[in-house]
Formats: C-alpha cells, structure tokens, sequence
C-alpha cells in the first residue's frame, strides 16, 4: 500500500476557504484503532463549526476534514475489538483524524458494522445524527417528558428525531423558520409543527407544550431561541443546546432560572457517549441497527468527489435541510 493519499485538507481555521486539496501521509494505527478504506463521508453542522474554528476540539494544522463516514476496515490494531473489525464495511466516527480522505483512522469502539441491505451513502450518515436522536429520546424518557420541543426541527436529525418519537409514542413539538419547512413535518406526519416567524409563536408554542407535557427541550440554533423555548416549557423544565446555527450568545430570562426552577444545559453528543456504560452503548448500537432502513433514512441530496469539497460544502449551506450532502474518494 501506498504511503500517500489524496484528503480535504484545512490549512487554517477559516471555514472552507481555509481548504485546500492534497495528498497526506496514510495515518498510523495503535493498538485500538483500526484503518478505514472511505467509500463515502458526510458533511454535518459540526463540521462548518469545526472548520470555523468553533467545534469543541480542535486537531494539528494542516489536517483531514470531517468526522464521520462509511469504509472497509483494511488493517487493525492489536486489540481483540480491533481485529474483530478486519476487512468489515463499517460506520465510523473520526474525531482525532477525519473522514474527508482516501483512508482514515478510527477507534474500534467508534465503529459498528453495517449490515449488507445498508448502502454505503446511508452507512455515511449513519452515526452522528441518530446517535444524537436517541440519546434524545433517551434523556427525555429519564426526565418522564411526555414530548420533546426540538428547534431546527425540518434539519436530518430533526426528521429523524420526528420518526424516532412516533415509533416510541413521544410527540416532538418542531420548530421551524419556513412554511416549506412546516408542509415538509407535516407530510412525514407530525401534526406539532410551529413556525418561528408565526404572529402568535411564543403562546401557540407554550399550549403545545402545556398540552402535550413537554418538559424538555433541544435547541440548535442559539441566540434567542433558546430563551423562547425555556420560556414556553412548564416549571421545572429543562432545555438542551446541542448547537450554534445561530450563533454563539445565547439569552435566556433570569426569571425562569430564579423563579421557575428551570435550567439549561450543554448537550454534546461525543461527550454523552463517554458517559455510558459499554452495556448501553452496545444497546444504542443495537437500536441503531433495527432502526437503519426503516426508522432512520436520511435523504441523500448529492454527491461529490473529494477535489470539489469547497463546491460540496457551499451546495450543503445553501439548503440543509434538502438532504445530506457526502464526498465519496473513487468519485471523479
């Protein structure tokens, strides 16, 4: 095997003028990791704050893009999770190094072996957003939250979110910003759908909430959203930010943290994972399986090959919510 490869590389913290495309040392393994052959990886939010400079880690100048994809494990380390990995098609997170590359690495713990039914376009999207969506039925089942608000509601997690809650009986009250994004919710069968720029948004979101019992909240946006949320959920409630589309200041009434016994709180969906046990991430996995194909099927906008990353990243800002947007290396 060759020493070299083509990648998406970031030469500086400058959003995608920051990239350029070249070729990288193969990355080396250790003894827990495994080398992922990419077949195709996606573009996410996270990965616009990451080349920002914004992201909650940050890795060595110049270095890959991206974080997660699908691939074949073509090497291992020595570890028996490892090894168990060998010459699989796998789902991966790659925090440390990147997905945007011919070959990346990955930890094995990050990694979960896609069945033959599932295409590599839905094993690229497979980790990041669901993973995120079940955490999120799972945190607002420990609260005994009868139904979750969730702001970027028409997003690829806010879609996902919406199905997952069917099929476990939780209404997701989602908040959107264009009446597009409303018919889009509503066709996908959630009747709970209120647009940020109605006249009567902050009273038509608190009945939703009072009537449905919805005591948890998850906001992607930021800046004042957040603060409208917190406001329209019952006493005791507790809203979770898991993202910056709006910015990075968010504000919030001093009254519903003094008086109303509410709360906001962090959401990071690498950090919530360090939190369970093996038992429960094997679980999430399993979940994650039964639910790929059926539950969970994210729509594929388009496709690119790696040396027009920058065309890739800007036909994905310009509507988010019209599908994912991936880079597949063999694409010319």
């Amino acid at each position: 095997m060759t020493k070299q490869m083509h990648a998406v590389l970031l030469n500086d913290y400058l959003g995608p003028s920051g990239l350029v495309y070249g070729q990288t040392p193969i990355p080396e393994i250790n003894s827990h990791e495994v080398l992922i052959k990419v077949h195709a990886a996606s573009i996410n939010p996270a990965d616009l704050l990451f080349m920002d400079g914004h992201y909650g880690i940050k890795r060595n100048l110049p270095c890959v893009g991206g974080m997660e994809g699908c691939g074949t494990v073509v090497a291992t380390g020595n570890s028996l999770v490892a090894r168990m990995l060998k010459g699989k098609r796998v789902a991966f997170v790659s925090e440390s190094f990147g997905s945007w590359a011919a070959y990346t690495k990955a930890s094995a713990m990050t990694c979960m072996v896609l069945p033959n039914s599932v295409s590599d376009e839905q094993g690229a999207v497979f980790f990041v957003n669901p993973a995120s969506a079940l955490a999120m039925i799972k945190i607002a089942k420990q609260h005994k939250s009868k139904a979750i608000v969730q702001t970027a509601g028409a997003s690829a997690l806010g879609k996902i979110l919406v199905k997952l809650g069917q099929a476990h009986g939780l209404p997701i009250i989602s908040v959107v910003r264009k009446e597009e994004h409303e018919r889009l919710l509503k066709d996908l069968g959630n009747p709970h759908v209120i647009n940020r720029h109605s006249a009567h948004f902050e009273q038509d979101l608190k009945q939703k909430c009072h009537d449905l019992g919805a005591t948890i909240g998850f906001d992607a946006v930021g800046g004042d959203w957040t603060g409208l949320v917190l406001s329209a959920l019952p006493d005791g409630s507790t809203v979770y930010q898991y993202g910056l589309l709006g910015g990075s200041t968010t504000t919030i009434r001093t009254e519903d943290l003094v008086f109303r016994r509410k709360s906001i709180v962090g959401f990071w969906a690498s950090d919530w994972v360090k939190t369970q046990s093996i038992f429960e991430l094997l679980a999430l996995q399993s979940s994650m399986k039964k639910c790929i194909g059926t539950t969970i099927q994210t729509e594929i906008n388009q496709t690119f090959p790696l040396h027009e990353a920058v065309s890739a990243i800007n036909h994905y800002c310009s509507n988010m919510t019209s599908g994912k947007v991936l880079l597949i290396p063999n694409k010319q």
